[in-house]
């Protein structure tokens, strides 16, 4: 009988968990991963990552690309499209926009609304602050 109902209970948490959307990635490499999802909704720990969407924790030692995120996401290099969130690595790099914190040694971003903290710090649209030795606005206080 507790066989049989733990059966079910497993069955029925499984199945609740194959629809819903990736809670747990574990990456070695870019796209080897596991699970090899498009999009991530939890956490992802790794060595290297490409995950194009990403909602939560992106922690990766050497690399973390995505497309969009709204995240903190962490590793010595962040490569981005949009960001929400803490991008925290040596070098955060972001194609468009972020909203929220860049924390690295090189920063760059099409658009900040939130905070740069860095050695450099570049973007041309600025709403928000940048606190480092070289900073590079083009449009904005």
């Amino acid at each position: 009988m507790k066989k049989g109902v733990l059966v079910l209970l497993s069955l029925a948490v499984f199945t609740v968990l194959s629809f819903a959307s990736t809670p747990i990635k574990l990456s070695l490499w870019d796209k080897f991963s596991i699970p090899q999802d498009d999009s991530l909704e939890g956490l992802e720990l790794g060595i290297g990552s490409y995950t194009p969407n990403v909602k939560g924790v992106s922690f990766n030692l050497l690399f973390s690309k995505t497309d969009n995120a709204f995240a903190w996401q962490t590793g010595i290099v962040t490569l981005t499209n949009n960001f929400e969130g803490l991008q925290l690595g040596f070098i955060n790099w972001n194609q468009n926009n972020v909203s929220g914190i860049q924390l690295g040694f090189f920063n760059k971003a099409i658009s900040v609304k939130g905070l740069q903290l860095g050695f450099i710090n570049v973007t041309e649209n600025m709403q928000g602050v940048q606190i480092g030795l070289v900073n590079l606005i083009k449009t904005g206080k």
